[in-house]
């Protein structure tokens, strides 16, 4: 076995230079039907990358079984409520984000157009604005009823 293609950085066992774990293609050695050709194509990998991981499976089943078991029921039970809200206050947030973007573009291309229109020859462009230069914005005014 190939031990120097595989190190552990503290995300399990994984490939040396990759971000791929023996966890994730144990589903693929588990199904009889995915060849070495197919893995190594899917994950762009070498055959002695694959033939590596396979081997650290065969020589440590009982931890990679039970830790892939653990992972797999941590997928099934889901995000925890607190982390799904969290989520959709960042959309919300986001989509506030992207109406005011548009409302600055129409006043900026509005401003554009009158000073085109009297010819002051002031530059109308303000650049194009930051997330955090909007979040101050938004943090200097007073807050609405939520």
């Amino acid at each position: 076995m190939a031990t120097n293609l595989i190190h552990d950085r503290g995300r399990g066992p994984e490939l040396v230079g990759t971000r791929i774990t023996v966890y994730n293609l144990l589903p693929d050695f588990l199904d009889p039907t995915v060849t070495e050709a197919d893995i190594c194509r899917r994950y762009e990998l070498t055959p002695e990358q694959v033939a590596a991981c396979r081997a650290y499976v065969f020589n440590n089943p009982d931890t990679v079984l039970a830790k892939h078991l653990e992972l797999e029921a941590r997928m099934a039970a889901g995000n925890p409520p607190q982390l799904i809200e969290q989520a959709k206050r960042t959309h919300a947030t986001l989509l506030r984000f992207k109406e005011w973007l548009v409302q600055r573009q129409d006043a900026a291309a509005q401003e554009h157009h009158s000073e085109v229109t009297s010819e002051s020859g002031r530059n109308g462009s303000q650049g194009f604005p930051t997330f955090e230069e909007w979040r101050a914005e938004q943090e200097s005014r007073p807050q609405r009823g939520s």
